[in-house]
């Protein structure tokens, strides 16, 4: 910048212009002044040329006039020629720099000079005289003499745009801006003080931003024409430092004096940079990087990576980078791909919006390929083999073979597959509509040439879907001129074009593009019938719908069944381990490879097995693996083969998940509110929900507080309609929680007849209430037992001791009523029934009491202590009344005395009531694991089970305490068995 100073004062603005002058700033002008390495000029080259300034101050001038803002620019220009008119002692930096805050523009150090000039102006308009105007100048630290300089080469450079006729006389020279005073609003004279002020407030606020709007489109005409001329001084701030990074890799600081030293903005144009200790940019100010582009089309490259299919544009789209010497102007921002490489965007499009069907096309062929490709998938989902649906290519190439390389607009906005097509339906609008037609199709011609200036500098980087080395040509091949120029040569790679395409392809074979199912299945799939591969799951609560999706470690992988959270609760869970037929002999097969390896020679062949077990028809409610093991000991002839199977261990074993089926619970609203392949986690989970849902809008059926038995005859189930599904309830009497019975409506048998037991003996209390009050008074020898067993407060046991009496009177072992008359039968029993009962439990209650309090007295620091207190918690925990069996109460006592006994015997061998010990707790530990077992999976303990657990007790009396004899022959062989036969 320094040397172009030294050029303009050297060179003499009267002498004539010389185009070797130019040369100097070849390598930094805007690139307008030579096409070639032999400098020709170029039209505007030779008009910087009659300048006889530096090219870069030439080309800021001429940019000026196409940015109307000559006055502006020639200021600055004249300023940027001399030295800096501001001066800066060594012995008065601080008050020069105080001095020079009036000029100071916090975004731009040029227009710094504007205020300079336009503050020296007003002074000189007062008529100040030279003395005085240079005392002024001393007071603002600014030099007189290059003022003067200043003016002089101002004055110069605006008779050279005149002459050059660039600009105006009037126009060239610029007068200081008058600032606009606030103007009071009329209305203000009918207002009351405080809507004056406010309307005050307002005005100053629309003062402001007129005046902020007008400086703003000032700064940007006139930043514009600088950069044109600047254009290689740009940079970008660095992110991790304070230092921006320029053209062709550069890196500079901003000058400390600037008035953007401490703001550092994000973008910067410089009027030179100076290196000293470091490489200074000085006189700069902010730009919006968009303005580079605009100003310099012909210096910057385009970049484009990332080209893919995008859905919501409906075209093929690329990530264009803008640069300008190396320096990224503009990141990314998102361009239609199919005007730079027609070939690739076409091959994306077809990839994209027709094979993998991402697109939202509506037409005929696109629906009818989709729903096809649906059907195929679904086999292959089914058959869990990915063998059936031809792969991607296979359908690029379908494609790719009927779609044309390019398309042809003509003068009607048809669009052809080929030029000829074009041209011949041309010709034959031309013959029908006659000369007319033929001048409009002359007027397309003319419209239809390609400007290639869009495409210079444009560059492609390497994608995923070109291997092409890229050329270092800037400009991308032209796409062929159309001939004639009839016709407007199109990409095929955006929706709006194929439609177009399509509409009048489709008029000589309207089923071009529709596949069938011979193009896209590899072979016939005759196997995966819908009898193998159901589309409903029937039940008799209906039909629920099945889905099926073959994707390992995907949650829905395998089988689906979509069901209503009102039938979760009646869903058996054994009846869902068969699947579907399709999907059976895989589970079985694994089931068999499960096995040891002795017990899986049976089923060898493993195929032949499983088809001989299929056919036996196997019970499909219940469980597979009870079946398959009884079936494996038939057909090895040998039924002792079952006691070797640990039916246990073999259901613990994991298999795949798709050999589960899969469930997706949702509400009336057609919502998922919980899905998992173990129904007794969903039913733990949202068992509640769901009974109270299957309760709903069944109001007819229901009733609140019965206290007779005014309810008729009670059905064993009701068949209702719940929308368009049919479904089976259970009706029963059940105790709320505010002691009312109401009448409910129940969705599964095992709850209906649970809470109907309590509820008819709740019922009964209120016809028998004189009984049920003196019972509640407490049995005979109640509070002495109480006193004993004091662990348990005696409130409860009262309650528990007339719950299990009641219990006992009313029901007992009696089928419950389900109508008036055999509600009546069952009141009279229960009076019959209550004294003697009553009588029963006293004395039972009275013996295992006295037998507690034996026994507890004995215990002490006995080594069985410990063991003792953990089996007395579980015989007689709070509640142990209602839940012990009644043919269990007289065994009560036993059981304690036996404890007794086996405290007195310990010492005498400890050793063997160890191992007794141990065998009692491998039983134990078997039923409990059992039980747990049923009760996590939301099945019902059997009766059989339930006795199990008392088979245990007896087995504890005969193996400590013999002598008090057991009621049937029980050994630990004999359990054994027993339990092997509950499995």
């Amino acid at each position: 910048m320094q040397n172009m100073k030294n050029q303009v004062r050297g060179s003499g603005m009267d002498a004539r212009s010389n185009p070797a002058n130019v040369s100097d700033g070849l390598q930094n002008s805007s690139g307008h002044i030579g096409a070639n390495t032999r400098y020709r000029l170029t039209k505007l080259g030779e008009q910087m040329a009659r300048l006889p300034i530096d090219p870069k101050i030439a080309r800021i001038l001429l940019a000026a006039k196409k940015h109307d803002c000559m006055a502006e620019i020639l200021v600055i220009a004249s300023a940027l020629s001399i030295q800096d008119p501001r001066e800066r002692p060594l012995e008065a930096r601080d008050a020069a720099a105080k001095a020079h805050e009036r000029f100071t523009d916090k975004q731009s150090d040029f227009l710094a000079y504007l205020n300079i000039w336009d503050s020296f102006q007003r002074e000189r308009d007062k008529g100040l005289s030279n003395k005085q105007q240079v005392q002024w100048c001393r007071q603002y630290f600014l030099s007189h003499l290059r003022m003067r300089e200043w003016r002089e080469l101002h004055h110069q450079l605006a008779q050279t745009a005149i002459e050059m006729g660039l600009t105006t006389k009037e126009a060239a020279f610029r007068q200081p801006p008058t600032q606009e005073q606030l103007r009071p609003s009329e209305s203000q004279g009918d207002q009351d003080l405080a809507a004056k002020l406010k309307q005050k407030q307002l005005d100053k606020k629309q003062h402001r931003a007129q005046i902020r709007a007008a400086k703003e489109a000032g700064y940007e005409q006139i930043h514009r024409a600088l950069l044109t001329g600047l254009i290689a001084n740009v940079g970008m701030k660095s992110p991790d430092g304070n230092d921006y990074t320029g053209a062709r890799g550069s890196r500079f600081h901003l000058f400390p004096a600037s008035a953007l030293f401490k703001a550092k903005p994000k973008w910067v144009m410089a009027a030179e940079l100076v290196e000293t200790t470091r490489l200074y940019a000085r006189d700069v100010a902010v730009i919006q990087p968009e303005w580079i582009e605009q100003e310099a089309p012909h210096l910057v490259r385009y970049h484009y990576f990332e080209p893919h299919w995008e859905q919501k544009r409906g075209e093929v789209v690329a990530s264009e980078r803008v640069t300008l010497y190396g320096l990224t102007v503009l990141p990314r921002r998102p361009v239609s791909y199919g005007k730079v490489a027609p070939e690739e965007a076409r091959e994306i499009f077809i990839r994209g919006a027709l094979v993998a069907q991402e697109s939202n096309l509506q037409t005929a062929f696109f629906a009818h390929n989709k729903k096809l490709i649906k059907e195929i998938t679904e086999l292959e989902h089914k058959s869990r083999k990915q063998d059936v649906l031809v792969d991607d290519e296979a359908l690029f190439a379908f494609y790719n073979e009927r779609l044309p390389e390019l398309v042809w607009k003509d003068a009607k906005g048809g669009v052809w597959g080929s030029e000829e097509g074009g041209q011949i339906q041309s010709d034959k609008t031309a013959d029908q509509n006659g000369q007319a037609n033929q001048r409009n199709a002359g007027r397309v011609a003319q419209a239809t040439h390609a400007d290639s200036n869009d495409a210079d500098n444009r560059e492609r980087e390497p994608s995923l879907h070109t291997r092409q080395n890229i050329s270092d040509d800037p400009k991308p091949k032209k796409q062929p001129a159309s001939q004639k120029g009839r016709l407007k040569p199109l990409p095929l790679a955006d929706i709006r074009t194929f439609e177009a395409w399509l509409k009048t392809a489709e008029r000589d074979n309207p089923r071009l593009l529709f596949l069938s199912r011979d193009d896209l299945m590899q072979h016939a799939a005759a196997h995966i019938t819908e009898e193998q591969f159901p589309k409903f799951w029937q039940t008799a609560d209906g039909k629920f719908k099945l889905s099926y999706r073959f994707e390992p470690h995907h949650p829905l992988d395998g089988v689906t069944m979509t069901v209503p959270l009102t039938i979760l609760n009646r869903l058996h869970a054994p009846s869902l381990e068969w699947l579907v037929p399709g999907m059976l002999r895989e589970k079985i097969q694994l089931l068999i490879k499960a096995l040891p390896k002795q017990i899986r020679r049976i089923c060898v062949p493993v195929p032949d097995f499983i088809t001989k077990f299929l056919e036996s028809n196997p019970d499909r409610q219940a469980a597979i693996i009870p079946q398959l093991a009884h079936f494996i000991a038939k057909s090895a002839g040998d039924m002792r083969i079952l006691e070797q199977i640990d039916q246990d261990a073999w259901a613990a074993q994991e298999l795949p998940e798709h050999c589960y089926l899969n469930l997706r619970i949702i509400d009336d609203g057609g919502q998922e509110l919980a899905g998992g392949r173990k129904l007794h986690e969903l039913q733990q989970q949202l068992g509640q929900a769901a009974a109270v849902t299957f309760r709903d809008n069944t109001q007819e059926f229901e009733r609140d507080n019965v206290t007779t038995w005014d309810i008729g005859t009670l059905p064993e189930s009701i068949k209702f309609a719940r929308g368009k599904q049919q479904l089976t309830g259970y009706l029963g009497l059940q105790k709320e929680k505010d002691g009312r019975i109401a009448l409910r409506l129940f969705d599964t048998t095992e709850a209906a007849e649970q809470a109907h037991r309590q509820g008819v003996i709740e019922l009964m209390k209120l016809q028998l209430k004189e009984q049920v009050k003196d019972l509640n008074k407490g049995i005979q020898g109640f509070t002495q037992a109480a006193m004993l067993l004091k662990h348990i407060n005696a409130d409860t046991l009262r309650d528990d001791l007339t719950q299990a009496v009641c219990d006992r009177a009313f029901i007992g072992e009696d089928e419950l009523p389900r109508n008036e008359k055999a509600f009546k039968e069952q009141i009279k029993r229960a009076r019959s029934r209550l004294p003697a009962v009553k009588e029963a439990l006293s004395r039972y209650l009275q013996e295992t009491a006295a037998a507690y309090a034996e026994l507890n007295g004995k215990l002490g620091k006995h080594p069985l202590t410990h063991l003792l207190r953990l089996r007395l918690q579980t015989l007689l925990a709070p509640g142990f009344a209602s839940h012990t069996p009644w043919a269990q109460w007289p065994r009560l006592p036993i059981y304690l005395k036996a404890m007794t006994l086996r405290l007195e015997k310990y010492s005498g061998n400890p050793a063997r009531d160890a191992a007794r010990e141990a065998d009692i707790q491998e039983l134990e530990q078997m039923w409990q694991e059992k039980t747990d077992s049923l009760v996590k999976q939301g099945q019902p303990v059997s009766d059989d089970l339930a006795a199990f657990k008392w088979m245990i007790e007896e087995l504890r009396v005969s193996l400590f305490a013999q002598e008090l004899k057991t009621p049937y022959p029980v050994s630990v062989k004999r359990l054994v068995k027993e339990w092997e036969g509950l499995k």
